[in-house]
Parts: C-alpha cells; structure tokens; sequence
C-alpha cells in the first residue's frame, strides 16, 4: 500500500511507534518512552490505544496523535481521549487537518465528546478549535 503524504494513517509498524516515543522525549525529556512504547502495544492488542502518524513526501513523520476510546464513569457516552499529539511546526495546516480527522472518528464511532490535557497554551486549542477547559489537573510530588 502505497501511503499519501499529509494523510493521518494508523499505525502498528514497530519503527513508527519508536519515532513517536522519540518526538515525545523530545516534547518532554522527564517522559517514561520505554513505558510509553510497552502501552502502546498492548493498547494496540487490546484495541484500546491508537497511535496514528503522518508523513511528508519523501516519508519522514511530520504529526503523530495517540488516542483511546474508552467509556468514563464521568461521562454517559464514550469519549476520545486525546493521549499525546504532536505535528511538525512547518505543517501549521495539518492542525486543521487532524481535527476534521478527530471529528471524523468521533462521527464514526457514535463518540460525542474529545478530551485530552495540555500542558501548554490551553487557549489556543479554545480559541482555534473549540475546546473548552472543565477541569484542571493538579498535582503534587510525593517523596
């Protein structure tokens, strides 16, 4: 199968799900990748975790998205939660991109409510797509 650039394809291709953990310690140097990549893969033999990534024309990985579907006890319906996602600064149009694409997986599975955290800029996912903040995180180190 031959893949289009700028299309979100999933993906349970083992050098794929390694590049996503690399972007990730890049993003966050403090995050577990080992952790994350085992959570990965058994979120993919579970059908539970979806790790979704995109390519630019001559096949680097320029945006990557890992989402689950899940019901919560905080919600009647299912929701989408939006684990990680990170896109390449040089493909600002791929962010519009990628939320049609999120809508459209929504639509697909009956799911009418997103969800993720951010730690930054939670204005900007308001302000451009719509979200809007419900609850905070905290949290406090124990030593």
């Amino acid at each position: 199968m031959e893949l289009k650039p700028l299309e979100f394809y999933l993906t349970y291709n083992h050098n794929d799900l390694i590049k996503i953990c690399k972007k990730l310690k890049e993003w966050d140097s403090e995050a577990n990748t080992d952790q994350f990549y085992a959570y990965m893969k058994s979120g993919l033999v579970n059908q539970k975790v979806y790790p979704f990534v995109a390519y630019n024309s001559i096949g680097d990985i320029i945006a990557c998205a890992v989402l689950s579907a899940a019901a919560s006890p905080m919600y009647i319906d299912s929701v989408l939660y939006i684990q990680w996602v990170w896109i390449d600064p040089h493909y600002p149009s791929l962010w519009k991109k990628g939320m049609k694409f999120l809508y459209e997986i929504c639509r697909q599975f009956g799911i009418k409510k997103m969800v993720g955290n951010v730690r930054r800029l939670p204005e900007i996912f308001q302000r451009k797509f719509g979200f809007i903040q419900t609850d905070a995180i905290i949290e406090k180190e124990v030593i």
